[in-house]
């Protein structure tokens, strides 16, 4: 079994690693920002190919007249 010094030692080893308060808060404000860039860009495709849609419509509807 290990000792109590080789557990606090691997742990110590490991601690480096993780993320703090502030790399959290820094990760939640990179993601709130481009999950706004992608709502901004997602509504731009989306009244874009409803307005080609619409003029494909309006199209085939003089074309049968």
């Amino acid at each position: 079994m290990a000792t109590i010094e080789q557990r606090v030692s691997s742990i110590e080893a490991v601690l480096p690693h993780l993320a703090t308060k502030a790399d959290l808060a820094e990760l939640e404000t990179r993601l709130t920002k481009e999950m706004g860039n992608q709502l901004k860009w997602m509504v731009g495709i989306l009244f874009g190919g409803m307005s080609a849609a619409a003029a494909i419509a309006v199209a085939v509807s003089k074309l049968v007249e």
